[in-house]
C-alpha cells in the first residue's frame, strides 16, 4: 500500500511506514508486542514485493500471501508465496514459506483471491500467462486449494476456470482479479474476463481523429469489453453449476450472507450502486438489483471500491463515497436480506461538503466504525471517524454525534489503514503523511462514544513501505508490510534495506481514559507528547499529551494546551 498510499483526486502520492530497529530473523516472528521493534521475515531482501494480504484462523495462526517478482530462464513472473505462522508465531511452511505460483505472469500485477474453505483449508486464484509466455496477451484464471500445512489438496498447477473467447477475432483474451467468497459450505468464484477483437466499422465504434477530420472509416476497428463471469465450486475442485453468471460492471464486491448466499455489491450504467442477493445457483434471490445508492462514482474516472462488511443481525453494512456534484462524502448504507436499504445513507459528517479520500471500516454487533481521510479545503485534512448502526442511526451523542477528528494537517492528508473492533470501543490505526513519501503511524483508541482514550505513534518519523496487510486479535495488532530497497548518497543499495517484516503492536495496553485522574497511587514517572505522538522534554504550543504512570503501573493520559 504505502509506496502509493492512494491517491489524493491525482495530486497525492504518499508512502507509509518506515522501520525503527529490526529484530533480524527467518520467518520466526516470535509475538513480542513492541512500538518500535520489527522483526525481518525475508532473508533474501528481496525489493519488489507487493500486495500482501493476512488471514487469521480460530486457533491463532496466521495465514500471509504475498506476490515477488522473479525472473526464471528470463521470463518474468510474480510468485505467489504462501506462510503460515502458528499462534506463537513460528514459521510452519519453512523459511521462505511455498510457492503456490511460479508461472510466467505480466510485468503489472492484478488483484488475487485468497479465502478459507470450510474446512480451514486455504483457498487462493492467480492468473498467468503460462499458456502465451511470450506475446503475455492472453491471461488464464487458476484456483488453488492447500492444507494449513502446505500440502495441495487439488492439482498443485491450479485448477483453470473455463474462460473462453467470445468473438471470432479476439486478438487479446484477459482474465484478471480473480476472487473468492465462502458463505456456508458455497465457495464462490468470480473474475473479469476482457477481450480485445475486431469489429466491422460503423458510426457508433470509430470516428475521425480531430487532427484528421476527413479520415475515411476503416473497415474494421478493434474494440474491446469486459464483465465479471461468477462460478460455484464444489469442495471437489468441480463445478457445481454448469451456467456461469455474468455481470456487466467495472467493479464488484463478495460478501458472505447466510444460508450459504452472498450479497453482490456492484456499479451500474448510471454511476450508482447496486446489489443482489445471490444464492448457489447464481440466481438474484430478489426479483430485481436494488439500487443501493444514486451516484457513487465520478464520470466513471473515481471509482473507489466499497467497504462492505456483515453485522450479528445478518444485515450488510456498507461504506463507501457518495457524489455530491464533483466531490464526494464519506457515507454508510444497509441492505439486509429482504432487499431493503436506505434512500439516503448517512452521511459521517451531518452534511455533503468537503470530500472523502481513502477509508477502513470495522463492524462490531449491529454497528460499523468507519475513519476516513476527509478534506474540508484545500488546506485542511482530517481524519475523521464516526459510526453507525444497521439502521442507519448516529451511534454516538452530544459532541460526537457527527463523527470526530482525532488529526489534522495542511500538506499531504492521512490513510486510514485499519479500524479493530475492541471489548470497550476502537482501535485506529492510520498514518499521518508528512512528505510524498512518508509518514508517521499512528495507533489510537478511543471508547464506545467516541471518546480518545489514548494514541502512541510505532515506527520512526517518515516510514517507508511498497505494501503491508495487517490482522489482529484482542491484544495485539500484526503489520505485516514490504519495503524496496533504498539507495545512499553514491546510489549505492543499502544491504538489507528491502525485504518484508512485521510488528506485533499492543493496542490492548494499560492506558486509562483521557482526562480520568488516578488519585490512589503515587504517580512515578511523567511522559510529554505532541499530538502526533512525539515525545518531547516540555510542553510545545498547541495540544500536548500527557502521559503518567503510577508505582501500580497504571497510565493516565490528559490532555493539555498551552
Amino acid at each position: 500500500m504505502f509506496n502509493h498510499l492512494f491517491f489524493k483526486c491525482m495530486k497525492k502520492l504518499f508512502t507509509f511506514f518506515a522501520m525503527a530497529a529490526l529484530a533480524i530473523g527467518t520467518m520466526v516472528a516470535n509475538w513480542q508486542p513492541s512500538d518500535t521493534e520489527a522483526i525481518k521475515l525475508d532473508e533474501a531482501n528481496a525489493s519488489g514485493q507487493v500486495q500482501m494480504k493476512t488471514l487469521r484462523t480460530d486457533d491463532g495462526k496466521i495465514i500471509l500471501t504475498w506476490l515477488r517478482p522473479e525472473i526464471n530462464d528470463g521470463v518474468f513472473a510474480y510468485e505467489l508465496h504462501l506462510q503460515v505462522f502458528d499462534a506463537d508465531g513460528n514459521a510452519m511452511l519453512g523459511d521462505e514459506g511455498i510457492i503456490v505460483s511460479d508461472k510466467p505472469t505480466r510485468t503489472w500485477t492484478t488483484d488475487y483471491g485468497f479465502a478459507l474453505a470450510p474446512n480451514g483449508d486455504i483457498l487462493l486464484a492467480y492468473t498467468d500467462v503460462r499458456n502465451d509466455p511470450e506475446e503475455q496477451v492472453h491471461t488464464d484464471s487458476y484456483i488453488y486449494r492447500y492444507t494449513q500445512q502446505g500440502v495441495p489438496v487439488w492439482d498443485a498447477d491450479g485448477i483453470l476456470f473455463p474462460f473462453a473467447a467470445i468473438h471470432e477475432s479476439t486478438l487479446e483474451v484477459e482474465n484478471s482479479a480473480p476472487a473468492i467468497c465462502v458463505s456456508g459450505d458455497n465457495i464462490y468464484f468470480a473474475a473479469n474476463h476482457s477481450e480485445y477483437y475486431m469489429e466491422e466499422a460503423n458510426e457508433d465504434n470509430w470516428q475521425p481523429s480531430p487532427w484528421f477530420p476527413n479520415q475515411q472509416m476503416p473497415d474494421s476497428v478493434v474494440v474491446n469489453g469486459s464483465e465479471w463471469v461468477f462460478f460455484v465450486m464444489n469442495q471437489d475442485g468441480s463445478f457445481a453449476v454448469e451456467e456461469s453468471m455474468t455481470l456487466d460492471s467495472k467493479m464488484m464486491v463478495m460478501t458472505p450472507a447466510s444460508n450459504g448466499k452472498i450479497y453482490l455489491i456492484y456499479d451500474n450504467e448510471n454511476l450508482g450502486l447496486d446489489g443482489q442477493l445471490l444464492n448457489a445457483a447464481l440466481q438474484n434471490v430478489w426479483e430485481n438489483p436494488v439500487l443501493v445508492e444514486e451516484r457513487s462514482l465520478s464520470g466513471g474516472q473515481y471509482m473507489p471500491t466499497p467497504m462492505t462488511e456483515v453485522d450479528e443481525n445478518g444485515v450488510l453494512l456498507l461504506s463507501y463515497r457518495a457524489m455530491a456534484s464533483f466531490y464526494g462524502y464519506q457515507v454508510v448504507n444497509f441492505l439486509n436480506e429482504n432487499g431493503e436499504c436506505a434512500s439516503n445513507a448517512v452521511s459521517l459528517t451531518g452534511h455533503i461538503d468537503g470530500d472523502a479520500g481513502s477509508a477502513a471500516m470495522g463492524v462490531k454487533e449491529d454497528r460499523a466504525c468507519v475513519a476516513w481521510d476527509w478534506a474540508y479545503s484545500n488546506s485542511e485534512y482530517h481524519m475523521n471517524v464516526n459510526t453507525v448502526d444497521d439502521e442507519n442511526n448516529y451511534c454516538w451523542q452530544g459532541d460526537n454525534t457527527y463523527g470526530i477528528s482525532l488529526d489534522m494537517n495542511d500538506v499531504w492528508g492521512f490513510t486510514p489503514v485499519k479500524v479493530i473492533p475492541a471489548e470497550d470501543g476502537w482501535v485506529i490505526l492510520y498514518g499521518n503523511s508528512t512528505s510524498w513519501n512518508g509518514a508517521t503511524f499512528m495507533v489510537v483508541k478511543i471508547d464506545e462514544s467516541g471518546n480518545e482514550l489514548w494514541r502512541k505513534q510505532i515506527c520512526e518519523d517518515e516510514f517507508k513501505s511498497s505494501g503491508f496487510s495487517v490482522t489482529y486479535d484482542e491484544n495485539n495488532a500484526y503489520i505485516f508490510y514490504t519495503q524496496d530497497e533504498e539507495y545512499d548518497d553514491n546510489w549505492d543499495v543499502i544491504p538489507g534495506s528491502g525485504g518484508m517484516f512485521v510488528m506485533c503492536v499492543d493496542i490492548k495496553g494499560k492506558q486509562t481514559a483521557v482526562n480520568e485522574v488516578q488519585t490512589n497511587a503515587e504517580i512515578v514517572t511523567t511522559e510529554i507528547y505532541t499530538i502526533d505522538g512525539r515525545r518531547v522534554e516540555q510542553m510545545e504550543d498547541g495540544v500536548n499529551i500527557i502521559r503518567t504512570i503510577d508505582a501500580n503501573g497504571n497510565v493516565t493520559t490528559t490532555k493539555v494546551l498551552k
